[in-house]
């Protein structure tokens, strides 16, 4: 079958990782409305939190792991194992046993996420021509979004309408597609690379102002979703609107973002930082103080573009500021950043929502991102070289 030729250009590899990309963001991307299954349930704010974020604690605590086992065995094993304990998670979870299964299933796709993110970045860095860095990473970036587009509106219907069930499947499904486009991945290890701690590669990263800009700049990158995303369709059903308005037109404008112009990263670099954070800020302010159908599709609109850029623009620095003997150490690090406050900010959304309401928290949510992001063009991405 012959490629089409916007593919045609990259390695085998590299399309054989978005396949697998794409299957396993189709877990992944269904999975933001598992706390509105959770909340029909029943569940307080404080638990549908815990059971979040109980995922980004278990993918920070097996970060060194996942850093010398790549280092070791290479990204395509970790893809395939990756795949293998995303299924098993969202088995876990679909049993729809007690309190503690759902733990130990959410804990079980913490781990497998961690291995298979950040083992499916490292494959396409190695693999992808320099020139083609920033377009290889916007089509990478697809991979969450179509998921949205297509299946989370219907995803949300059934399972307000009391077919989660559905969630399940289609996740179970996506993981064993990951898996087996995994296994068909050449092994892709650099083996001259030596095993980097994350505490020495965050010691010499963090050193370096231009390193340490973009290790920021990737946890307000994480703030901006994770403060926003988990919860969304639990805010709009406070509002008496659909969430699916949000996330569609969010998903619709950053996949044309990241289809059409991710060549730009390679074009104009840095240069782009502080537009493509400014348009999530000003998406989620629209957004969230508008609170009506047409403002979460507006503010969609906006968040979605700068999404749809900050995602390709941010990876393609790392790999150009990193070198191949610490590259393992570096995008583990970076994804550590990322998960941090992915951890983090739900946790915190959650606790607030328990006394002000998930609608009050995401109010106050936009209006803290859109003020970082100032802070961020005044103060910190002027020390990127």
């Amino acid at each position: 079958m012959k490629m089409p030729s916007f593919l045609g250009q990259f390695p085998r590899d590299f399309n054989l990782c978005l396949a697998a990309s794409f299957s396993a963001y189709s877990c992944i991307s269904v999975f933001f409305l598992f706390p509105l299954v959770l909340d029909l349930k029943g569940y307080t704010p404080m638990a549908i939190g815990a059971a979040w974020i109980i995922f980004e604690f278990v993918l920070l605590g097996t970060r060194g792991w996942v850093n010398s086992w790549l280092t070791n065995h290479g990204s395509r094993l970790g893809m395939v194992l990756g795949s293998l304990s995303l299924a098993a998670g969202v088995s876990v979870l679909s049993a729809d046993q007690h309190y503690g299964m759902v733990l130990i299933g959410r804990s079980l796709m913490g781990c497998g996420w961690g291995l298979f993110y950040i083992a499916n970045t490292l494959h396409q860095v190695r693999v992808l021509p320099a020139p083609l860095l920033g377009r290889g990473f916007g089509l990478a970036g697809l991979a969450p979004l179509l998921p949205q587009l297509g299946l989370i509106p219907l995803a949300e219907w059934m399972v307000r309408h009391g077919n989660p069930g559905f969630i399940y499947a289609l996740s179970i499904s996506g993981c064993l597609l990951a898996t087996a486009f995994s296994w068909s991945l050449s092994p892709c290890k650099s083996h001259s690379e030596a095993h980097v701690s994350l505490r020495k590669c965050l010691r010499e990263s963090w050193s370096n102002p231009s390193l340490r800009a973009l290790l920021l700049s990737g946890s307000l990158f994480a703030l901006a979703a994770a403060g926003i995303m988990p919860y969304v369709a639990n805010a709009a059903m406070e509002w008496g609107i659909a969430g699916s308005g949000f996330l569609w037109s969010e998903a619709l404008s950053a996949f044309a973002t990241r289809l059409v112009f991710g060549g730009w990263v390679d074009r104009y670099g840095k240069k782009l930082l502080f537009p493509s954070f400014g348009f999530i800020a000003l998406g989620t302010v629209i957004s969230m103080l508008g609170g009506t159908t047409a403002a979460f599709l507006a503010g969609g609109i906006l968040y979605g573009v700068g999404m749809g850029m900050v995602y390709p623009l941010l990876y393609s620095l790392v790999s150009r500021s990193g070198n191949e003997d610490s590259r393992t150490a570096l995008f583990t690090l970076f994804g550590t950043f990322i998960d941090l406050l992915w951890a983090i900010a739900p946790l915190a959304a959650a606790a607030s929502a328990q006394f002000l309401g998930f609608g009050t928290v995401l109010r106050g949510m936009s209006i803290l991102i859109a003020a970082i992001v100032l802070f961020m063009r005044a103060r910190v991405w002027p020390w990127l070289d």
